[in-house]
């Protein structure tokens, strides 16, 4: 099996806006070509209760995952559906730390047992992926940071 696919992205605010930023605000960041409702307009949630999800404008939801921690402003733990299912869920977990004047974000994107024999075809993808996301959040940071009190 392939080792995990590792990202990080540095923000220039403290973790507590950035748990923000990455959590209550991704539908606002989020980039169009990795939504799964096919809206580039549609509203992904990720919520302490467990729900992580996407809704199109025509009410169409798609299961994104489940949320398994939320610990805000330090970590954030999902089972992962995108590039699997779910009953093959990978595992990402997002760090928030303290850096300099900033918060340094970083994603480990795993397999899980359930979805290990899918893990090494899936994996470059992942990380492909991951690299639009976090570039996508950095650019936000400017748009969005203002309105996250």
């Amino acid at each position: 099996m392939t080792d995990a696919v590792t990202k990080t992205v540095l923000l220039p605010c403290p973790p507590d806006r950035a748990f923000t930023l990455f959590t209550a605000h991704a539908s606002e960041w989020w980039p169009a070509d990795r939504r799964h409702t096919n809206d580039a307009t549609s509203t992904i949630e990720m919520l302490a209760t467990g729900r992580f999800y996407e809704r199109g404008r025509d009410g169409r939801e798609v299961e994104l995952g489940r949320v398994r921690e939320w610990q805000p402003p330090a970590r954030l733990v999902l089972d992962w559906y995108p590039g699997t299912d779910a009953e093959h869920p990978t595992e990402v977990t997002i760090t928030f730390a303290p850096e300099g004047d900033g918060t340094r974000i970083t994603i480990v994107h795993t397999a899980t047992p359930a979805s290990a024999e899918l893990w090494t075809q899936r994996a470059p993808r992942f990380a492909h992926s991951w690299d639009l996301v976090l570039a996508a959040l950095e650019r936000s940071v400017t748009a969005v940071l203002p309105i996250i009190r």
